[in-house]
Parts: structure tokens; sequence; C-alpha cells
């Protein structure tokens, strides 16, 4: 039975289609409940914040390609996602990769590249296109809090009970400094990933801002 049954009427409904009803069976293969519960959320945050601001499914956006951008948003925290590069950038090729082998066209594919590599780019995603602004603030909601106000009560409320945190950022920060010790690749400097991994690693030895600006603009 998909995560998804059963839901409380004040959450709201999602998009059936085959292709998110595997993506939700993708991601709950390949999650811990904490990380599953936290992308249901953000979908259902996302939705709820568009409607915050008059954006209209099938008019402003396409459901189907906010729950996907939404639900696989993450996968790059996943063995399933796993590759050289920080986690936003190898979990949007594979989410991309996912929609095309489940017959998103082009387009729509390349819109969920986007949203999952921009996801945690505040200041950039917003100007992207709809589905990457909406992804970025579904995440930005659940993880952070930022723009909470905009998501109705009701909704807040109800993906909390039947999706409950079990202590998202602790976890989301361990599980991402884990992937940075075993892949130094995937860090990436001044960026959040950089953050975490300072919080959690004050003695890496990766340069840290006052290290890039007292380099050499050309070699000696």
């Amino acid at each position: 039975m998909s995560v998804l049954e059963n839901l409380p009427e004040k959450i709201g409904g999602w998009p059936r289609t085959a292709a998110t009803e595997a993506a939700v069976a993708f991601t709950a293969e390949h999650s811990p409940e904490w990380l599953l519960n936290h992308t249901v959320r953000t979908y259902f945050y996302a939705r709820s914040i568009a409607a915050a601001k008059n954006l209209t499914a099938g008019v402003d956006y396409d459901d189907e390609t906010l729950f996907l951008a939404t639900v696989l948003h993450d996968i790059g925290l996943t063995d399933e996602g796993q590759g050289p590069n920080r986690f936003e950038v190898d979990g949007a090729f594979r989410a991309a990769r996912f929609a095309r082998e489940h017959g998103l066209s082009d387009a729509a594919a390349d819109q969920i590249w986007d949203a999952v590599a921009l996801h945690s780019s505040g200041g950039i995603a917003p100007h992207k296109h709809t589905v990457a602004a909406l992804a970025h603030f579904g995440t930005g909601a659940d993880l952070f809090a930022f723009g909470i106000e905009e998501v109705d009560r009701a909704v807040l409320d109800a993906a909390h009970e039947a999706f409950p945190y079990l202590d998202l950022r602790n976890n989301f920060h361990a599980l991402l400094v884990h992937q940075i010790d075993e892949q130094p690749s995937k860090w990436a400097p001044l960026s959040y990933v950089d953050a975490v991994y300072r919080k959690h690693r004050p003695d890496n030895p990766f340069p840290g801002l006052d290290d890039l600006v007292a380099a050499p603009v050309r070699p000696e």
C-alpha cells in the first residue's frame, strides 16, 4: 500500500499518475522514513504555498511535475542517487532520469532537474520557473520554517500528523556529513553543503572564505 493512502482530508489530494505512484514507491524504497516524510511534506507545503500566492495547478504549474520534483528532491542523499557531485546535483540527474523513464517530457524532466538542483539555493530558485520556486519554498518551509506562515495551518498540522518529523534536521545533517566524509568531491565551497559540513567538522581540510580571499589571483 502506498504511504499516501488514506490521507487526512485536510491535507488534500495529490496527482495520481503512474509516474507519481512510482515516485512514492521509489523514494520509500531508497529513503529512511524521516527523509521520505520530509519529501512528502514538502509537496503538500509547496502546493499550499502556491495557493497562498494565487497560483493554480494546471494553469501556473504542472502538478505532476511539482510532485516528482518535491518527492524526489533528496534522492541524492540515498545510495540510489549517489554520485561525485554535491547531493542536490546528483539528485537532479537521478530525478530527471526517473521522470524520463516514466514517460514525462524532456521539458518536464528539465524542470525537475532545475528544481532538485536548486532546492537549497536561496535567491536563485525562485527566479528560475514556478516548479523550481515552489519546490524551494516547500523545502525551506519544512526544514527551516522559512515562509511557513504561507502554509495553511490545517495542511501543516495534518502533514505533521500523517508524516512525523522524526528529528529531520539532525538526521539530515548527519547523512550529509557522512556523504562528504566518504566522498570529499561532494563538498562545494561557500554553499549550504559547506555550511553544514563546517558546523559538524570544524577541523575539516577544505578552504574557507579567509583562505580563498588570501589565495593568489595567479600562480607565483
